[in-house]
């Protein structure tokens, strides 16, 4: 096996276990749009804890997408391959030897 092959194989299966992990986050979405839907929809002179929770949630579904997004952008770029996935997943000798120096 060269070494662009062994270079492919591996991103490609980086790039279907980030694929799994966001679809696996898609999955939790709509558990999310709900919980912030449900403390948004309370009055605005609501309690601390109301409010609390309301930041909370738009946190964390925040998060949550930008997970999603960064996951399925890093699938792409991992199964396109190229010289830059090359350098990251199987550096060439020289560069090694001149970062130790």
């Amino acid at each position: 096996m060269s070494r662009r092959d062994a270079v492919l194989l591996a991103g490609r299966a980086l790039a279907l276990l980030f694929t799994v992990w966001a679809l696996s986050d898609v999955s939790s979405l709509p558990e999310r749009v709900i919980a912030y839907l449900h403390y948004a929809n309370e009055a605005t002179a609501s309690s601390a804890a109301t409010q609390y929770w309301r930041h909370y949630e738009l946190i964390a579904l925040g998060f949550l997408i930008t997970r999603i997004i960064g996951f399925s952008l890093l699938a792409v770029w991992l199964r396109k391959g190229g010289s830059e996935v090359e350098e990251l997943l199987l550096p060439s000798a020289t560069e090694e030897n001149s970062a130790r120096a």
